[in-house]
């Protein structure tokens, strides 16, 4: 056979493939009697079952089992010793494993398909189950006595009551850190959104594969890690659901920017997407399956709306309720029986937890966090598993509102969603990020590398003191400050404050870290916490020595300033603000995404420059003497509109690569910040056995 499926009977034993797990067939809802395979039993059984009946000579063996120079001879046969005596087979009289004499080793048992009803029967009982259990495996019978009886009773009680005393004080959860990643998926280019099915033999995820702009839904087998690629080409893609044992279902848009919900099956056999319902925005991670319904969010046509959606597969979708938010983003959401809870990106340095009681509750707050979380899912039944940018995976207990960090391996991790005792997660690969300079040539524009090293750097401010920015050269993010070819680091943060922006004031450089404002002293690494403090902050600018700030407010977003150490508001409905030149200022409104030319005579002049702020990036735009300065929606192309003569171009850059940032010199585009070539996987993260 080519393939196996997720479980299969070996003689008198019950086998899943993915966990290297074995049930006697006679008891096999027993966890107590479940045995784990050793990583090298469980990959050396694995290649007997995909080579049945065919003589396997030991270098075979060592080729396709054991790591390059691990393997020998000696390995080989004490590991096949092992393996039988698990099986309980007999070298003389073998059922399972036969020696062939100075020519290896063939697997004599059949292996038989498990009928789908007791697989799924089976998965259901043991495959969680017994990861949950496994230092329970050795405990013996209980014995009969009355006193044993009283003082396990005993010994409950004082063990749950510490439990709750360390849950309620420490408000830790006791979570073994993971210590192993473990690759699934080995693709050239780029996956993302692993979900495994429920019988553990495949997961689905997105593919882009190298030097394309499109994505493909991928189908991998996890017995033998066999890929199909799915013909069809997508321009965006959500995440994938399993809709049942044969068909996924998805949300995707084509090259015309059509949004639309597909239905597809992917087992036994790939056939062709059925369109379900019309969308209006691709949105990552915003469906749920909720009272065998599906349950989505959708922006509305304004795109200054969302609307709470709910269908069967085969009926019309019904709008069940519209949500008015000011948010940034709200593009994430899981169910547990009727509580919906929802991520939303606040601002563009903060994200909140949000809850609703389905069907028609109102949003309730739960909690903030003073950085941005890109993904999240459940842990277990009271736990959230939150992937923050730029930080570890961390788990948040909904009960107790505390946090605890799954250790420094997952910084690279996001994606994630635990399956047993394993997590499913993206790993991005050597991802690094360059800050490139740029200068006026003969045709255009030339780019070169600027303070390049071999880890990310980001975030420019342009001052009288040097250009201040972001490197992970020394480790976690740090504040250096640039003068001439010289750098040097001016700050020692840890791993848990986010740098969310740069600007010079008055001659001072301020740091807005986890939504709080600091001063970086240019000769000490203390920060000052600056006296002023925004609530909620959008974008800090410091204009004709006055700084001004957007907050977003209980009666929504709202320009200030600060006049004689007195906050004034200054307009509202500001979500961002830039200088301009003269006494204006460059403003982008909350409801419109046309941007605004505040003068200093109080008046509103329209520009025609259109920038969505829940679409790009506040980094991704700026204002000078020269003009207005954005990226385009491909995020490869820069677009000017200069104050003279007053019109909208293109600026002729060398290479149409995709670019993340873009800052000013002072007069025009000085800087760019760059993603390098960089691969992305499907790993477990997991315990070493």
């Amino acid at each position: 056979m080519s393939n196996l499926d997720p479980v299969v009977q070996i003689g008198d034993w019950y086998y899943q493939v993915i966990y290297g797990q074995l049930w006697p067939v006679s008891a096999p809802s027993k966890t107590e009697q479940m045995v784990r395979l050793e990583p090298r039993l469980h990959s050396l059984l694995n290649f007997f079952l995909l080579h049945p009946n065919t003589l396997l000579a030991k270098d075979v063996l060592i080729e396709k089992v054991w790591p390059a120079e691990e393997g020998t001879d000696a390995a080989v046969m004490r590991a096949v010793g092992a393996l039988r005596k698990v099986l309980g087979d007999d070298v003389k009289a073998p059922c399972y494993i036969a020696t062939v004499s100075k020519k290896g080793y063939c697997w004599l048992a059949d292996i038989n398909t498990i009928p789908l009803a007791e697989l799924q029967h089976f998965v259901a009982e043991n495959s969680l189950v017994a990861t949950e259990h496994e230092q329970a495996a050795d405990v013996k019978e209980r014995w009969p006595w009355r006193f044993i009886s009283i003082t396990a009773a005993v010994v409950f009680i004082v063990c749950a009551s510490l439990a709750y005393v360390l849950a309620t004080f420490t408000a830790a959860p006791l979570v073994k850190l993971p210590d192993t990643i473990s690759p699934i998926s080995a693709l050239s280019g780029q996956e993302y959104w692993p979900v495994m099915n429920d019988l553990h033999s495949h997961v689905v995820y997105q593919h882009k594969a190298p030097d394309s702009n499109h994505y493909n839904l991928s189908l991998q087998q996890l017995a033998d890690l066999r890929v199909e690629h799915l013909p069809q080409q997508y321009q965006q893609l959500s995440e994938p659901h399993w809709l049942d044992a044969q068909h996924i279902i998805f949300r995707g848009s084509s090259d015309d920017g059509h949004c639309q919900f597909y239905r597809q099956q992917v087992l036994p056999h790939a056939g062709m997407p059925t369109a379900l319902w019309h969308c209006n925005k691709v949105m990552p991670q915003a469906m749920v399956r909720w009272n065998e319904q599906w349950l989505w969010l959708d922006s509305a046509t304004d795109g200054n709306q969302l609307q709470l959606w709910l269908a069967k597969p085969d009926s019309v979708a019904q709008k069940l309720r519209s949500l008015n938010v000011s948010y940034r983003q709200l593009e994430h959401m899981v169910v547990r029986d009727d509580q919906l809870y929802l991520l939303a990106q606040e601002t563009q340095h903060n994200t909140l937890l949000l809850q609703v009681n389905l069907p028609d509750g109102e949003l309730q707050r739960l909690a903030a966090f003073p950085y941005t979380i890109s993904q999240f899912s459940w842990w277990d039944n009271t736990q959230l598993l939150l992937a923050s940018a730029e930080q570890e995976l961390q788990l948040y207990d909904l009960k107790h509102g505390s946090m605890q960090s799954l250790g420094p391996l997952t910084r690279e991790l996001t994606q994630a969603r635990r399956y047993g005792a394993q997590v499913l997660a993206t790993q991005f690969l050597d991802y690094t990020t360059d800050i490139l300079r740029v200068t006026p040539a003969k045709e255009g524009y030339q780019l070169s590398p600027w303070h390049v090293s071999n880890r990310s750097e980001r975030l420019v401010a342009v001052g009288q003191h040097g250009t201040a920015f972001i490197s992970e050269r020394a480790g976690f993010s740090q504040i250096w400050l640039a003068q001439g070819n010289a750098s040097t680091q001016l700050s020692r943060l840890n791993e848990q404050q986010q740098v969310q922006q740069l600007l010079w004031h008055n001659q001072q450089l301020l740091v807005l870290i986890n939504n709080r404002l600091y001063q970086q002293p240019l000769n000490s690494p203390e920060l000052n916490l600056y006296p002023e403090q925004a609530a909620n902050p959008g974008r800090y600018a410091s204009c004709n020595n006055q700084l001004y700030w957007t907050d977003l407010t209980s009666d929504g977003w709202t320009l200030f300033t600060l006049q004689q150490n007195d906050v004034q508001p200054v307009l509202p409905g500001v979500v961002d603000v830039r200088c301009a030149p003269g006494q204006n200022l460059v403003v982008q409104f909350a409801a419109d995404a046309e941007l605004g030319l505040f003068t200093a005579a109080g008046e509103v002049q329209q520009l025609p420059v259109r920038i969505a702020w829940r679409e790009q990036d506040a980094e991704q735009w700026f204002v000078d003497n020269s003009g207005i300065y954005w990226l385009t929606a491909d995020k490869r192309n820069v677009l000017a509109y200069r104050w003279q003569p007053g019109d909208v171009q293109p600026l002729a850059l060398p290479e149409a690569k995709p670019m993340l940032a873009i800052y000013s010199a002072g007069d025009g585009l000085g800087y760019v910040v760059r993603p390098r070539p960089h691969d992305t996987d499907i790993v477990w993260l997991q315990n070493r056995r």
